[in-house]
């Protein structure tokens, strides 16, 4: 999923950058003349367009471009938010489940050492009860 989400988005880019973004800059350089020998500018350029039936279906379909790719780009963003929630639910009960292992382990380890002392106790006990016989014995 992670390559899939990372081909649409280098891919966008790279559509981005090579095509859509030159052609941009191509348009802009041809609408505007060139102020090479002005020093003031008193009134302000207008660039006279002639719009052709070609150039309206370019301009249709780089819209029809732009709309898709937005909404690509919409759909990756909520896939990858999807994502994001699914992970932090997993790392929350991961959490879980390593208190519950840890209380688990507490809770053992207390017994352990609690059945240990009780029979460290009861073996002095029984050493005393032994001394205490052989000394009556003697």
């Amino acid at each position: 999923m992670n390559n899939l989400l990372f081909t649409a988005l280098l891919l966008v880019l790279l559509y981005y950058f090579f095509y859509y973004l030159p052609q941009q800059k191509k348009l802009n350089a041809q609408s505007l003349p060139l102020p090479h020998h002005q020093e003031t500018q008193t009134e302000p350029i207008i660039a006279e367009t002639k719009s052709s039936p070609d150039d309206l279906r370019e301009l249709e379909d780089l819209k029809k471009d732009l709309h898709q790719k937005e909404r690509t780009i919409i759909g990756l963003n909520d896939s990858y938010h999807k994502l994001e929630q699914k992970k932090n639910q997993q790392i929350t009960e991961l959490q879980e489940q390593i208190k519950t292992i840890t209380h688990q382990l507490t809770e053992l380890s207390t017994h352990h050492t609690k059945d240990e002392q009780d029979l460290t106790k009861t073996l002095d006990e029984l050493l005393k009860g032994i001394q205490d016989l052989n000394n009556e014995l003697d």
